[in-house]
């Protein structure tokens, strides 16, 4: 994957908006309301609701036993029971959900190895390189579905060169596409995990969207039910992003969760993960924490806002790829979440030419991802006859 500045293009992208109120900035991963703010109101009393004696205190590395079991309860929801009685979690704060990849492509496997990730995919590649491993390719789509076949020619390869095997999957609401696995797609990659029991697997499991599933926050916990029929040599590890969930982005909030089936995973975490994020960042800020923890008090009122913002999400998706499919604007599959990414063999060119046409996307390999999430709902609306007739 080219390494794009994201945020160099949406800071370009938001000084002409401020210019030319025309402009049509589709670049960052911020969810905007209708009327352009990001402000959503439970953050904003949560944060007024905290003790700044506390607030600016150091805190615990791991986010603090309070955190931790908001974490689990949060992501988990109605199926944490189910996965206590399968599984012995950790939790480990950390700076957004990016903090928590960076912790395990730091501490699993060894100098060298391979990560497996989707061809199309967000930038893993960073926090790959930073750990001195290498990024191998699976093919994402096998024409409209997940390509299941090409994920384990891929796994039977490189089982057998490594003893560890770190593989990516972002799901649901995939960026930068919106794909989502069905369940059977998750029960086939369940079962092909399971086939390498003389290696040990990390599944990466990065939830970063989940919580804007437009089927549903009880259906995207459903899923994690498929993780407890993993044999117990599959250690699933999950970057969650409260960033993302409750639009705090620039305080950086996020978890690792572990769930392990065997002690010395257990004691791995203990005593290499967490040396990993004190020689990192030490604690995660307390802020993010304080703010996560005064909104999970009440949390049937966040809840409801959540259910607001995927609808409008939803929404915005419906009518783009609505039109994208009248007008021949080729797409990759869509579900849902923040993104979709539009096909193209020139990426780079068609940046210019949009930008030209005031309209700012993000120029990706496999072509131009459109940040839903950012763009008003009025503004949806004729944008893919638009873009079609550009890059025509």
């Amino acid at each position: 994957m080219s390494k794009v500045d994201i945020l160099k293009i949406a800071k370009e992208a938001q000084d002409a908006k401020n210019l030319n109120p025309n402009i049509v900035n589709g670049t960052i991963g911020m969810f905007l309301d209708d009327n352009h703010e990001f402000i959503i109101h439970d953050v904003i009393d949560a944060y007024h609701n905290l003790n700044l004696n506390e607030t600016f205190k150091y805190g615990p590395t791991d986010g603090g036993e309070t955190f931790k079991k908001n974490v689990i309860d949060w992501v988990f929801g109605s199926k944490v029971k189910d996965i206590q009685k399968h599984f012995d979690i950790s939790v480990i704060a950390s700076p957004g959900g990016s903090g928590a990849l960076s912790l395990i492509f730091n501490s699993y496997g060894n100098i060298n190895d391979v990560v497996l990730v989707p061809d199309i995919r967000w930038r893993y590649d960073y926090f790959i390189n930073s750990a001195n491993k290498e990024t191998i390719s699976f093919k994402l789509f096998d024409e409209n579905n997940f390509n299941i076949k090409d994920l384990k020619e891929k796994i039977g390869v490189y089982a057998s060169k490594q003893e560890t095997l770190l593989i990516v999957i972002n799901d649901p609401c995939h960026n930068p596409t919106g794909y989502q696995l069905s369940n059977h797609e998750w029960d086939e990659l369940i079962d092909i995990l399971n086939m390498y029991d003389e290696n040990q697997i990390k599944l990466i499991y990065d939830i970063a969207y989940m919580d804007f599933n437009p089927e549903g926050l009880i259906h995207s916990r459903e899923k994690f039910i498929k993780l407890t029929k993993l044999k117990r040599h599959v250690e699933p590890l999950i970057a969650f992003s409260a960033s993302k969930s409750f639009a705090i982005y620039g305080v950086r909030l996020g978890a690792l969760i572990a769930l392990h089936q065997l002690k010395e995973q257990a004691l791995f975490f203990k005593n290499v993960v967490i040396e990993d994020a004190l020689g990192k960042w030490s604690t995660a800020p307390s802020v993010g924490i304080g703010i996560f923890n005064e909104i999970i008090k009440n949390k049937d009122k966040y809840l409801t806002s959540l259910e607001r913002f995927t609808h409008i999400l939803s929404q915005r998706g419906n009518i783009f790829i609505e039109e994208a499919n009248e007008v021949g604007l080729k797409i990759y599959p869509y579900k849902g979440g923040f993104f979709v990414l539009i096909k193209h063999e020139n990426p780079i060119e068609v940046f210019e030419k949009l930008k030209q046409n005031n309209i700012y996307l993000v120029p990706m390999d496999e072509g131009l991802r459109l940040a839903l999430c950012s763009i008003p709902t009025n503004e949806i609306k004729g944008l893919a006859t638009r873009i079609f007739h550009i890059i025509k």
